[in-house]
């Protein structure tokens, strides 16, 4: 839109200058802040559940942004346009680069859909709202949230925060305005973490004391047999089908495990070369549940859902999908997860086509890495051609003895055994008095 001046008023007016068309209805859209006409961005979040980057001065596409399961309700970019920051139905947090749009980090937290999201200045923190009724904190860098802030008694629709990030106005349907001003308290990350983690524990054992008094009212009252049955029904725990407040997506485990196993590789380098020529035994790392990184890497590949495993590596980074590219190569290697390894390898391969062409570093890593897919494929195509001539081999010679011990013609079980020779003989006299 572009903006004139009405020559009867003098009053500013709106006109009308350029039209895009979407395939799917318009959820949100945001600008970037980029003071370059030819870098300003414009972000759509659409029905289809992904979000579309275009320039603003030519409308021309930019970037798909998909892993968002229901449409991405709020976004905002940082002013230096470095991320953007989505927040959608499925109560998760995106955190994407415009870079390459992909993804850095998925955060949890919210237990409904996110209503809106605002970036603070100058910064990568920003706040959340949400119809869980509560408005969050967090750090975009150390993808972790900071605070934690209650007091609506509703759906929180949406807030206004001020140039300096000094204080937040929130507004929700219990028809209330709230101000939140920034003090010099001290946020300890750690003690905020306790706190929601006691919070949902007293929430888990209130609930299972309720539980237990309505299943002993539903004993003392033996004709209502229907109410019975359906506490039966309920879950007798709510830790297990309720999702904690710091649990973390598939992708984010796999992510997390990277790093880990990045940084045993390095502290077993650094204490090789303080303890060259001594006793270079070290001890096995718990994190890594006493394993080497990369049969830890198999592990938390192997302890991801068949049906999730395709959609938590969708979310993986550039760099991220290099170290894990590394791990595969060393399992091939190795022969272990042959068929794991081999679908996750082309799958990534597939969905980062285009910055693998762009980044001559991936080169001879997915060569070593084709020619290892190959070569345990060819090894286990001939392992089972193998498996099934030799079972072909068992069954025909199985089937040979089976037809070799039926003696259809002979009339003396005992004859040529030794034993029981006399025993035969007379059974043999007595047959042929009785024929004649």
């Amino acid at each position: 839109s572009g903006s004139s001046r009405d020559d009867d008023t003098g009053t500013p007016c709106m006109v009308h200058t350029r039209t895009l068309k979407m395939s799917d209805d318009v959820v949100a859209v945001r600008y970037s802040y980029s003071i370059d006409p030819e870098k300003r961005l414009v972000c759509i979040s659409s029905l289809d559940c992904t979000i579309k980057i275009f320039f603003d001065d030519s409308l021309k596409f930019f970037l798909n942004l998909y892993g968002h399961k229901l449409p991405a309700l709020a976004m905002d970019c940082a002013d230096d346009d470095t991320i953007l920051a989505s927040g959608g139905a499925d109560k998760s947090i995106k955190i994407w680069g415009l870079d390459f749009g992909d993804t850095h980090r998925t955060l949890h937290g919210h237990e409904d859909s996110i209503t809106d999201l605002k970036f603070v200045r100058r910064t990568h923190n920003f706040f959340t709202c949400s119809k869980d009724k509560t408005v969050r904190y967090w750090d975009a860098d150390k993808f972790e949230q900071i605070l934690l802030m209650s007091g609506h008694s509703a759906e929180v629709n949406c807030m206004a925060l001020s140039r300096t990030g000094g204080f937040l106005m929130t507004c929700g349907m219990d028809r209330q305005v709230r101000v939140w001003e920034r003090t010099k308290d001290m946020v300890f990350i750690d003690e905020e973490k306790e706190r929601q983690l006691e919070k949902m524990f007293d929430q888990v054992d209130g609930s299972r004391g309720n539980q237990v008094l309505r299943i002993g009212e539903g004993n003392e009252d033996d004709d209502d047999n229907e109410d019975r049955g359906d506490m039966e029904n309920e879950p007798q725990s709510e830790a297990a089908v309720k999702r904690s407040v710091l649990s973390v997506a598939a992708g984010d485990r796999i992510m997390e495990a990277i790093e880990l196993a990045d940084q045993e590789m390095k502290d077993t380098a650094v204490f090789k070369n303080s303890k060259r020529g001594k006793d270079d035994t070290r001890r096995l790392n718990p994190m890594l549940l006493g394993m080497e990184p990369a049969p830890y890497m198999l592990w938390v590949l192997r302890s991801v859902k068949a049906t999730e495993l395709e959609q938590s590596l969708l979310i993986l980074p550039i760099n991220h999908m290099e170290r894990l590219a590394y791990y595969l190569i060393i399992l091939l290697r190795k022969g272990m997860g042959m068929e794991l390894c081999a679908k996750v390898a082309v799958f990534l391969v597939k969905i980062h086509q285009n910055q693998i062409v762009a980044n001559q570093s991936m080169a001879a890593p997915l060569r070593e890495l084709q020619r290892l897919v190959k070569l345990r494929i060819s090894e286990s195509r001939d392992m089972v051609g193998f498996n099934l001539a030799a079972l072909r081999a068992v069954a025909r010679i199985a089937n040979e003895k089976k037809s070799s011990f039926i003696a259809v013609e002979s009339k003396d079980i005992w004859a040529g055994l030794g034993l029981g020779s006399d025993e035969a003989a007379a059974l043999g006299r007595k047959g042929k008095r009785q024929k004649t």
